[in-house]
């Protein structure tokens, strides 16, 4: 089934439509804590520490929120989560610098878990043959959070001030899931009847601990982005035009998924996850130049594009790897792991652009997505007298 002919049966365009709204505060805060502690007063490393902060609870809450669904039900578990994530999100420009570190990790830790909800969902709405293309689009979509999210959270900052960013992020991530969570395949999914469930999950695979050894050094590379541009930003004089800069980087990785969606279902992914991570360290050393503005919302867009396809094989490798009745909760891995690495990503780029070093920030995200590219070609190998890669 086609790309177009999937986002028309109505069961994946409004579990997709819901999901993207759901997940906007995703594209949202880590820029919007970026400018509200800047507003503040603030220096740049300590919007790292916040911005870190909400990444490392999403990171930690995401698989345990998932587990639970795993031995349960969807609806209840979202609408709660995302009722105390928006409350943290809202309440944040209000406290001080200690109060809202924590306020930004009960945020993070309590974020629905809408992305492995979703991928868990496919399975129910369409047949098994149209899963990778399920989760190509799915890939694909993803980034419209990426574009929309920071142009959101510019909207609100114009009509506002800065905290208007971590406020709309609570609005809509709240309105999404109980969209989402309203939708009959979510009411209805159920766990799956597992006999022995395993404490350690889906990590208690050894490929599945390789397979997030890579997501976390990719999303090393990622998370220096959003700092690092807004730090460029201001080195410019107009640190709005951070805003624009990521939504570049987002547009990219838009543009980047809509040519590789066709091919992701006859793309054997164990064999183009090194190169396409390659690809990504290679994209982002343009951006270590600081070149002027209109060429690195060039750089941004060349950046963004190979990220989604990265994300697609990692998809891919993921529902295929998962043990049986951890679904959700390995997606859920996949996404703690990434945001593991953001949060170091961010973090690093915090204190380099406190020093003036941007540049050095950006050549830091090529050297992570390097060193992922020469892991993923190490670690995915097929194991000898393996009969293929759903081999557990």
């Amino acid at each position: 089934m086609s790309a177009l002919a999937l986002l028309r049966t109505p069961a994946v365009a409004r579990l997709l439509s819901s999901s993207l709204l759901g997940r906007l505060p995703t594209g949202m805060v880590p820029l919007a804590l970026v400018l509200v502690t800047r507003q503040s007063g603030f220096d740049f490393a300590t919007a790292g520490l916040l911005t870190a902060s909400y990444a490392a609870g999403s990171a930690v809450g995401g698989p345990m929120l998932s587990r639970v669904i795993d031995r349960s039900r969807q609806s209840r578990v979202l609408v709660l989560s995302a009722i105390t994530s928006s409350a943290a999100l809202a309440l944040l420009p209000l406290l001080g610098s200690v109060p809202a570190l924590a306020a930004a990790a009960l945020a993070g830790l309590s974020a629905p878990p809408l992305e492995p909800c979703l991928r868990s969902l496919w399975p129910v709405v369409l047949p098994p043959t149209d899963a990778p293309q399920a989760l190509a689009v799915d890939a694909a979509a993803q980034q419209l959070v990426f574009v929309t999210g920071p142009l959101v959270v510019l909207a609100a900052v114009l009509l506002f001030d800065a905290s208007g960013g971590l406020a709309a992020a609570a609005v809509v991530g709240l309105a999404g899931t109980l969209w989402f969570a309203s939708t009959p395949a979510s009411r209805t999914w159920r766990a799956s009847e597992v006999a022995d469930r395993h404490w350690a999950g889906p990590l208690r695979s050894s490929r599945m601990r390789r397979l997030y050894l890579v997501v976390a050094l990719v999303g090393t590379t990622v998370g220096v982005f959003a700092v690092s541009a807004v730090a460029y930003a201001e080195m410019k004089g107009n640190a709005s035009f951070g805003a624009w800069v990521v939504a570049a980087n987002a547009l990219g990785a838009l543009l980047g998924e809509l040519v590789y969606s066709e091919r992701a279902g006859v793309v054997d992914a164990r064999r183009a996850l090194p190169a396409l991570v390659g690809a990504l360290a290679l994209a982002y050393l343009p951006l270590a130049a600081l070149p002027p503005e209109a060429l690195m919302l060039a750089a941004a867009v060349l950046s963004g594009a190979f990220l989604p396809p990265v994300l697609t094989c990692l998809f891919q490798l993921t529902d295929a790897l998962a043990p049986v009745g951890t679904t959700t909760e390995a997606f859920a891995w996949l996404t703690s792991a990434f945001l593991v690495g953001s949060a170091a990503g961010a973090a690093v780029s915090g204190q380099l652009a406190a020093s003036g070093a941007t540049g050095v920030a950006f050549l830091t995200a090529a050297g992570t997505s390097l060193v992922a590219a020469v892991t993923a070609r190490r670690l995915l190998r097929r194991p000898r007298h393996s009969g293929g890669i759903r081999s557990k």
